[in-house]
């Protein structure tokens, strides 16, 4: 799974945002699938030298190899779908993740089943995603115009360096919570960290719903800024802003009170004696949330700099901090070290918007 993520980070270089917001098409669909073909084919050389070097055991890399297979189809789709959004037909994205979750649970499970193999399982999972993709996605993205992949070394360039500084940016601010992860771990025990993980696990969904709240309205953002100007735009971040703040804040009242028990129910008792901490995993989780807003946000104003700075800046501080908190909060460090790197950086950005010109 960790290679798999590695690997999605290269492969998808942070491109979706700046593609969907690319309102004056500066570069054509072909462009980026063009360059979404070199992004994954670097990246699959990347992972494959990495595999090699971590591991010997023929098990392990014949598992690892057939799921970046699945991952390669996945990461090539994110482009078809950026092409669908920026024609303002997300339902197309919609009913293709329909198809590929009940198709990929089948083409998964049926050979777990029966022949009891897991890379037989991802295989038949990677399948099936591969038939929605040739057989709709495809023929779905034709629609807006061609789609044949351009290899012109000018744009491959331009979109190399246009999306570097985005994806270096994104890389510190998804490795905040895996670093102060890591530390508690270290310094308490892989067992509690397991108690932890346990905890967090409905707080992913928090962090995905702001995702899919938000990712609808980046062509808006877009328009807002080029027919409008900075104070269009700024008007329609904060708007945006409120709105996600308002719907996280519901769901982690909401989630407060309902998921303890729903926990306590999968894990058992082993971690009623955990579950004060609940509410504040959430918060860890909505201010990351807010800080991955911010990001896109500033990509839609094509600010790499402040990008970097602020995530720089949270990153620093999880480093910095992590030991110090968890030693003073044990196991609700993990969530205050979280929330001291990135409510910092969130309002860095956020202020960096309201002052553009």
């Amino acid at each position: 799974m960790s290679v798999g993520s590695m690997f999605a980070s290269i492969s998808l270089y942070k491109m979706r945002t700046y593609q969907v917001s690319d309102i004056s098409c500066e570069h054509s669909a072909k462009d980026y699938i063009g360059f979404r073909f070199v992004s994954i084919l670097f990246s699959l050389i990347m992972s494959c030298i990495y595999v090699a070097a971590i591991s010997d055991n023929v098990s392990f890399l014949i598992a690892t190899f057939v799921f970046l297979v699945f991952k390669i189809d996945e990461t090539f789709v994110d482009v078809l779908y950026g092409v669908d959004q920026k024609g303002q037909r997300m339902d197309y994205i919609g009913k293709s993740q329909f198809m590929r979750g009940v198709l990929s649970l089948v083409g998964f499970v049926a050979p777990l089943v029966t022949i009891h193999s897991l890379p037989a399982a991802i295989i038949g999972m990677a399948f099936c995603c591969m038939l929605v993709t040739l057989f709709y996605d495809l023929p779905h993205a034709r629609r807006f115009g061609d789609i044949k992949p351009s290899f012109a070394h000018e744009h491959l360039v331009e979109l190399g360096k246009a999306c570097l500084m985005p994806t270096i940016a994104n890389f510190l601010a998804t490795s905040i919570v895996s670093i102060v992860r890591q530390r508690y771990g270290v310094l308490a025990g892989q067992e509690l960290l397991g108690i932890y993980a346990s905890i967090a696990t409905p707080a992913v969904l928090i962090q995905a719903g702001a995702t899919y709240l938000y990712s609808p309205l980046i062509g808006t953002l877009a328009h807002s800024l080029q027919n409008g100007g900075a104070t269009a735009f700024k008007k329609s971040f904060f708007k945006v802003f409120g709105l996600l703040f308002a719907c996280m804040a519901i769901v982690t009242i909401g989630f407060s009170f309902v998921g303890g028990p729903l926990l306590e129910l999968v894990y058992g008792n082993k971690i009623e004696s955990y579950m004060w901490i609940f509410p504040y995993v959430l918060g860890a989780t909505t201010s990351i949330a807010i800080l991955l807003y911010v990001n896109d946000s500033l990509l839609i104003m094509r600010d790499g700099v402040t990008q970097i700075v602020i995530n720089a800046l949270a990153f620093a501080v999880i480093v910095l901090t992590a030991d110090h908190l968890i030693t003073a909060f044990d196991m609700n460090g993990i969530n205050v070290a979280i929330i001291a790197a990135c409510v910092p950086a969130a309002v860095t950005g956020a202020i960096r918007i309201a002052t553009s010109k």
